[in-house]
């Protein structure tokens, strides 16, 4: 009778392990769990503009819809005074779902970088990707300007040129989207700073039109140049929700009231996950290592009662099935990500865990700290 006690008594300590182990877990990859964070974008006092702290999301209330030019020239002019220069972050982004690439314009520490893909790491073509090294320092205002033309895509930097790349250029296609202003369209990688004028023009600038529209922008008290303009945001209202497009036919900005990544994708697959880079190995091995304990003790619970394979597959489904839930929580909150790999690679880290709770070396420990029934 008191050997049975016993056993019961471990067993219930085992159960104890086993809870804490899953809890642990869900703390880890769901805290802290808020579905609605507050957006956190506000009005500057005494200047025009928003400033984005924390995570902040502006959004276009209807699609952009460029001009269509012959010679398909479009232009971009953000200004904007960022708060810190130390990681990577998107400030400006045209998101259309039923287009497979879409443009972005990042700050990458302290240089600019635009890409048509953003899952395109390097790019020596200059075709999808054009970076331009030192733009930003922390809290200067500075105006950047990316004009493209049939002959390629022109940077300037308040009004002077900066760099040009002969390869790159940006289309109707991308533009006729919706604008997401402070984060990926898609991922949570929100920016930090000031926004204080935004521009976009059915047209290629020229130095002198570059040069012009820097003063116009840093001294807004005439009337702006609107020649060849979609749309123009100087974001004067000061108060309220609504960011009013200077140009009739153009949508209006919406300030929502609380924050998210508008297109996350829900159980997004292994093949749009992956990336042939170490940040992408490091996150699957971790992913795999942190579930190893979890499979281990919830073997060690399931050994009591049941056979040694028997105890494997039971934990490895459970395990899979507990990672399938966390993904799918973790769709309606922000800052996580929500992917088919981590559930993949978070069952065969918990079926090696398991296999490991059945090895003769582990079993010997667990049975002597009384985690498993002894022999």
């Amino acid at each position: 009778m008191n050997e049975q006690f016993a056993a019961l008594e471990e067993r219930k300590r085992t159960k104890a392990l086993c809870v804490v182990a899953v809890v642990a877990v869900l703390i880890a990859t769901l805290w802290p769990f808020n579905p609605s964070p507050r957006n956190g974008v506000i009005w500057l006092h005494g200047t025009t503009g928003l400033k984005f702290e924390k995570a902040g999301l502006v959004v276009s209330r209807g699609l952009l819809r460029p001009a269509d030019t012959e010679a398909e020239s479009y232009s971009l002019e953000l200004l904007l005074r960022p708060a810190s220069t130390r990681s990577a972050y998107t400030i400006l982004a045209f998101y259309t779902p039923t287009r497979p690439r879409q443009l972005l314009v990042r700050q990458w520490t302290d240089g600019l970088l635009v890409t048509h893909d953003a899952a395109v790491e390097n790019d020596k073509t200059k075709t999808i990707k054009f970076d331009v090294d030192h733009v930003f320092r922390r809290g200067r205002p500075v105006l950047v300007t990316i004009s493209s033309g049939p002959n390629g895509t022109t940077v300037y930097l308040d009004g002077q040129p900066a760099e040009s790349f002969s390869r790159f250029k940006i289309s109707r296609s991308e533009l006729s989207a919706e604008i997401v202003l402070g984060t990926s369209p898609v991922t949570y990688h929100p920016w930090p700073g000031e926004l204080r004028g935004l521009a976009i023009y059915s047209k290629e600038l020229t130095p002198a039109d570059a040069l012009r529209h820097y003063k116009e922008w840093t001294d807004p008290g005439g009337h702006p140049d609107l020649d060849g303009a979609i749309a123009r945001y100087a974001f004067a209202e000061a108060a309220g929700r609504e960011v009013r497009n200077e140009v009739i036919s153009g949508p209006n900005l919406e300030i929502p009231a609380t924050f998210s990544v508008p297109h996350k994708g829900l159980l997004r697959s292994p093949a749009k996950e992956f990336r042939a880079d170490w940040m992408y190995a490091s996150d699957v091995l971790v992913n795999i290592a942190g579930f190893v304990p979890l499979g281990l003790i919830v073997c060690a619970y399931l050994a009591w009662a049941r056979s040694r394979w028997k105890a494997i597959l039971v934990t490895t489904v459970a395990c899979g099935i507990l990672s399938f839930v966390i993904e799918v929580l973790q769709y309606y909150i922000p800052q996580r990500g929500s992917g088919t790999t981590d559930i993949i690679t978070n069952t065969l880290g918990s079926a090696l865990g398991a296999m490991i709770a059945q090895s003769s070396v582990v079993q010997r420990i667990l049975g002597r700290i009384k985690v498993i029934p002894g022999e």
